[in-house]
């Protein structure tokens, strides 16, 4: 488990009833202790009150307890996720950096604080937002502001199976969205998710929905497929026909029932992650923001990614050689990158040694090694319809080389 996931955890449990100290402590003042007034009032006998008062004292206790485990293992993930993630050594090689201080120059200090005041915008915390603004002199752009408000909202609204937003800003946005050289899928699949919850109640209503708003998907998509599938679920209920049903054989079917429509809601929140993570990526696209916060993939690169280890290691090996780290201009070593964290903004051709253009663009052979077109070509002269690989023996033809883009 990572920090964001550990303290996404410790969140939900914040937002919950079931885990909250006060939820049982309300209930019982709020309830319990009424009703056991109205009871003495109404004539009952005090002693039973007071005992049975005492037993929903004794219930809330257990409840407040069970709340508070689950906090305390919530936090404790926490901390184990931060002790993961960062090294156990950051204490001593902070230290080892102090004279003179990081951020110190005043240019740095302010790009350091704007990274972290984007960071907290990205994430919707305004209350950060503001405190920091208060303490500093940087300021969230309004136009930004208003982007990021709009983000969430579309997010949340998605994660709460309401995919009405989405559809509306990619109507809004569909010139971007089917601009080449990459047109988005987004719509299509935002379509589908309604259509698939149609079709689980109205089967009708789905298929008039896919006729009024997936048949321009046709030619990209595997729309007629997807009516064809709905047609043929196989979700008609099968009758007993008036036998008798062993009260087990009707409990393991209960029991089966229920396993389903927990597969079908699980299933149901992965899809809608999955839109509102490709909403998230096509709405960076649109605006032309980071896809990834820029202060998470310096903090990952850092802890998970070994890259303090490593220039620690150097720093303790070569410095004595080289002098201080700080006053380096290279690292005479490598940082070994995870391969999510592998960026590249251009290609440069193994053969021609040529960055890569529009005109000249990067292509994928059928055995995964990319060379330049013109290189590509060069090896097709002759009118041979295929050409080998110059990396291993695989040929591929000049139709299956699939452009690239990064």
């Amino acid at each position: 488990m990572d920090v964001s996931a550990a303290l996404s955890a410790l969140e939900a449990l914040s937002s919950s009833t079931s885990t909250s100290s006060s939820g049982p402590l309300n209930a019982l003042i709020d309830h319990q202790f009424t009703q056991s007034k109205q009871r003495i009032l109404a004539g009952d006998d005090p002693k039973t009150v007071i005992v049975d008062l005492q037993k929903a004292v004794k219930t809330c206790k257990k409840d407040v307890e069970k709340g508070l485990k689950s906090w305390y293992g919530a936090l404790g993930n926490v901390g184990k996720a931060v002790d993961k993630a960062f090294p156990p050594n950051l204490g001593a090689i902070s230290k080892a950096y102090e004279d003179p201080p990081l951020f110190s120059a005043p240019e740095a200090a302010d790009a350091l604080d704007q990274v972290v005041l984007d960071s907290l915008g990205r994430r919707g915390l305004w209350d950060a937002v503001a405190a920091m603004e208060e303490e500093t002199t940087l300021t969230y752009p309004k136009d930004r502001r208003a982007l990021a408000e709009e983000l969430q909202h579309i997010i949340n609204s998605i994660l709460s199976s309401n995919l009405e937003p989405a559809l509306a800003w990619c109507e809004t946005n569909k010139p971007f969205l089917n601009s080449p050289p990459h047109p988005s899928s987004l719509p299509y699949h935002l379509h589908k998710a309604v259509f698939t919850s149609l079709a689980s109640d109205d089967r009708a209503a789905a298929i008039a929905y896919a006729r009024a708003n997936m048949m321009g998907f046709v030619p990209t998509q595997p729309v007629l497929k997807l009516i064809t599938s709905c047609l043929y679920t196989g979700n008609d209920i099968p009758q007993n026909n008036g036998k008798d049903v062993d009260m087990d054989e009707e409990a393991d079917g209960c029991n089966q029932r229920k396993a389903e429509e927990e597969d079908k809601k699980r299933e149901r929140q992965e899809q809608l992650e999955e839109l509102a993570k490709m909403l998230k990526d096509e709405f960076c696209r649109r605006y032309q923001w980071p896809k990834e916060d820029p202060l998470e993939v310096a903090l990952d690169l850092g802890s998970r990614g070994g890259a303090l280890n490593v220039i620690e290691k150097a720093r303790k090996v070569m410095s004595e050689h080289l002098g201080p780290i700080r006053t380096w201009t290279d690292l005479p070593i490598e940082v070994p990158l995870p391969p999510s964290r592998r960026y590249h903004s251009v290609f440069v051709c193994p053969v021609s040694k040529e960055q890569a253009t529009e005109s000249n663009p990067p292509k994928m052979l059928t055995c995964g090694h990319v060379i330049a077109q013109e290189s590509f070509n060069r090896l097709l002269k002759g009118g041979r319809r295929s050409a080998k690989c110059p990396y291993c023996p695989i040929e591929t033809s000049q139709s299956v080389a699939q452009r690239l883009y990064f």
